[in-house]
């Protein structure tokens, strides 16, 4: 049975005619005939029994009843005649009108009065019972009645056995009535009498408003005046109880700290949190960044609401969480169990209202989460300005350099030709202009392929690096081989074709060669060396092998090839196929740059900018930058250029080296090369995409950038990509883990709020009964304390 019984109802301004026969056993019950002990052994009449019967059918909730359940255990006739009583007692305003009723509880037998009868109220002078009655009998608007009840036992534990406590105990609540009837405390009246019964001492309440306008009251406040005097007549106990809250509450919190800290170091190594709750958190962070609405719970889409609710299951579901609510249920349960039998059945927590708020705190914490991508990508940092990833060994001429013989096919006793002919630079022209689109570049690879056919290795060459470029839908790494392969036997044949340096000397009279001729074929002779040294040092046709291209470059570089000068440097830069030398790199760098290679030029630039084997010198730098992009410019003009001039010429633009910062020009350049499939141009445009400063942001395009290098072996692109997926990893363990401290202190502030609340009340009720005790003592106060009613 409930401990407290509160019934609240609207009091009608007549008697119903279906309840004459209650009318009448109210006006003619006998009295006290013979006592109660002796009808304890007597058996409960017929009538009796139909009388229950029928009161019940009329008054259900008069089961519950502490009567009723003396009634259930032990039925006689003293139990059946307590049980009548009480439910036509406690029914009595709906059996009479008004009027008569205001006059039953003051004067009916049981009624604590005070002078010739019980009625109180508010102030302590006498009420004028008959005028009393006929106020209630004639107001207009609602008029409702209370009961509050305890069973004897409970009354003497709490000290609820006098009018004066039962008294106070309404005087404090009237407040709290008010509010719940929805009724101004100025225009509220109340009269209410205290009875008591051996069993279950009660106090009736009436209340209305001098506004007839005023007043409504709902079961929801009915609740609220239930737990209201709930709350004030079992305070202490109420109090012990939360006190036993926040033991379990501080020796949780303990637990959970110590659990909480395990649990962040395994969610850092990816062990705890699944995969599905990773997956939903970052489809929520899509959905949000895709709403263009509210971000609360209700104003979200269907598809996001969702989205939303499993997270909040796939927190619940963790241990710790768990355990936490069940501790909360627990509670709530024994406070509930004050004022009613009933066992509550606790929902899930992600569909209990009380945490309702958990689905906008999720919302809010991926909102500040934000893209996670960009949260990831900020953290990422770009290629620094003085840094070039590029092991580049030369830029070759497309067009016929004027210290370059033209070899006619008759030339040598071979099928292969190296020419600079007008078909050549035609197709390198449509290849590396600007303004080429699709129909242009496949005119170059018709040219080139008819070029070919005619045995210029210089076409079979470029045909290669057409078919390895992504341009247009070109590549074909098969193709490419091919003719890579065939380039490479074609340079071979020419070399083998020419005497070594050391003969040319003896072979002067040869048909072949005159005195006029021999200074061009010496040069002729060193840039084949050049090339084929270039097709072992990127692997192009043959396998990858830096010492043999070192061999082959350094024969061309003694000659004065410029190209082979500045692509030794390289080797010597990098320790590629040599040990690594920066004085070594540096000389032949100036060698190159010193007879107008530019890109020599641009390395000697980059060596003063580090401070690598000369003294930091940034005009030095900017002088032999701003040389170095001149040369390139006269390289484009002429239709010299290819993928890793226009790569070169973008970040020059894009840091200011050698000229004024232009990012876009810069932007324009890298997406040139990037076509032209410039690994480092490629890199260079997946930061722009990524980061988003000098281009709209596109991540996912700046990623698949990346991972295109990384499959095609880009150890770099690699490295990057499983850094932004570790650092992706640990930003998402982290947001993850926020959600669920987040809600284990939700819970946890339930308890807290509920403690604090109660602990002030109990602080209060302390410091009056210290002023009372005071007072007993003939002690004056310090000063006047306002306790709260």
């Amino acid at each position: 049975m409930p401990r407290i019984i509160v019934t609240s109802r609207y009091l009608k301004s007549g008697s119903s005619n279906n309840l004459s026969n209650y009318v009448k056993y109210i006006a003619t019950r006998p009295g006290a005939v013979m006592n109660e002990t002796e009808r304890i052994n007597l058996s409960v009449t017929d009538s009796q029994k139909q009388l229950v019967n029928d009161l019940l059918n009329d008054f259900p909730e008069g089961k519950d009843m502490f009567e009723y359940e003396d009634y259930i255990h032990s039925p006689n006739q003293a139990t059946a005649s307590k049980l009548i009583r009480e439910i036509t007692e406690r029914n009595a305003d709906r059996i009479a009108n008004r009027e008569n009723y205001v006059g039953y509880l003051g004067k009916r037998p049981g009624v604590v009065k005070i002078g010739t009868h019980g009625l109180f109220s508010q102030e302590d002078k006498p009420i004028d019972l008959n005028a009393a009655a006929k106020e209630i009998s004639h107001h207009k608007g609602n008029v409702w009645t209370h009961v509050v009840s305890l069973c004897r036992e409970d009354a003497e534990l709490t000290g609820y056995t006098d009018l004066k406590s039962w008294r106070e105990l309404v005087k404090r609540n009237i407040p709290k009535i008010a509010e719940a009837s929805k009724i101004d405390i100025n225009n509220l009246k109340w009269y209410a009498a205290f009875h008591d019964k051996e069993t279950n001492p009660h106090v009736h309440i009436i209340v209305y408003s001098t506004d007839t306008k005023e007043g409504f009251l709902t079961n929801k406040g009915i609740e609220k005046i239930r737990s209201a005097f709930a709350n004030d007549i079992y305070h202490d106990e109420l109090y012990n109880l939360y006190g036993r809250q926040t033991a379990l509450r501080d020796d949780l919190k303990n637990e959970s700290s110590e659990i909480m800290n395990k649990l962040k170091q395994e969610l850092l190594q990816g062990g705890v949190i699944s995969e599905e709750l990773k997956i939903d958190v970052i489809k929520l962070s899509n959905q949000l960044s895709d709403h263009k609405g509210r971000r609360y719970y209700k104003f979200l889409p269907p598809e996001a609401k969702k989205t939303v609710n499993d997270i909040f299951i796939k927190l619940s579901e963790n241990k710790i969480i768990s355990k936490m609510y069940d501790l909360w249920c627990e509670m709530e349960q024994q406070k509930h169990d004050i004022y009613s039998s009933a066992k509550v059945k606790f929902p899930p927590i992600y569909q209990n209202k009380a945490f309702h708020s958990v689905k906008n705190m999720i919302i809010n914490t991926i909102s500040e989460m934000g893209n996670l991508d960009s949260i990831v990508m900020d953290k990422m940092v770009s290629e620094p300005a003085d840094y070039d990833h590029s092991f580049e060994i030369e830029i070759e001429p497309v067009t016929e350099d004027s210290d370059m013989p033209i070899v006619a096919e008759n030339d040598f006793d071979s099928k292969y030709t190296l020419e600079w002919n007008d078909k050549y630079k035609q197709a390198c022209g449509l290849l590396y202009s600007k303004g080429s689109g699709r129909e242009e570049y496949m005119k170059a690879e018709k040219l080139l392929i008819n070029d070919a056919e005619n045995g210029n290795v210089l076409a079979i060459h470029d045909l290669g690096k057409f078919y390895s470029t992504e341009k247009f839908g070109a590549k074909d790494q098969e193709k490419s081989h091919q003719y890579y392969c065939q380039a490479l036997k074609g340079f071979m044949h020419l070399q083998s074709a020419l005497p070594h340096k050391s003969e040319q000397n003896i072979h002067k009279c040869n048909n072949l060669f005159t005195d006029k001729r021999a200074g061009k074929t010496e040069k002729l002779q060193s840039y084949i060396y050049y090339r084929i040294g270039k097709m072992h040092c990127y692997g192009l046709g043959t396998e990858q092998d830096y010492a043999e291209a070192f061999k082959w470059f350094e024969e061309a570089a003694e000659s004065g090839n410029k190209y082979a000068q500045y692509s030794l440097g390289n080797l010597y830069y990098y320790g590629k196929g040599v040990k690594q030398s920066y004085d070594k790199a540096f000389e032949w760098y100036m060698r190159s740059s010193n007879v107008g290679h530019p890109y020599a030029t641009y390395a000697v630039a980059q060596m003063y900018t580090n401070g690598e084997t000369v003294e930091k010198d940034e005009v030095q730098a900017q002088n032999y930058y701003k040389q170095a992009l001149a040369g390139f410019q006269k390289l484009e003009a002429d239709e010299q250029a290819d993928d890793n001039l226009f790569y070169k010429m973008g970040r020059m633009y894009m840091y200011g080296l050698g000229t004024e910062k232009e990012t876009t020009k810069a932007i324009d350049y890298y997406l040139r090369a990037a076509e032209l499939g410039n690994t480092n141009a490629k890199r260079s445009m997946a930061w722009e995409y990524i980061l988003g400063k000098n281009i709209e942001q596109d991540i996912d395009k700046g990623i698949k950038l990346l991972a295109e290098l990384a499959e095609g072996g880009d150890e770099y692109a690699k490295a990057t990509l499983q850094h932004i997926h570790d650092y992706k990893q640990t930003a998402l363990a982290n947001s993850i883990l926020s959600l669920f401290a987040a809600l284990s202190k939700l819970i946890e502030d339930d308890y807290m709020q509920s403690h604090r609340k109660l602990r002030s009340k109990a602080d209060k009720k302390l410091r009056r009964m210290i002023e009372q005790k005071k007072e007993h003592l003939g002690i004056k106060s310090d000063s006047t304390l306002c306790y709260e009613q």
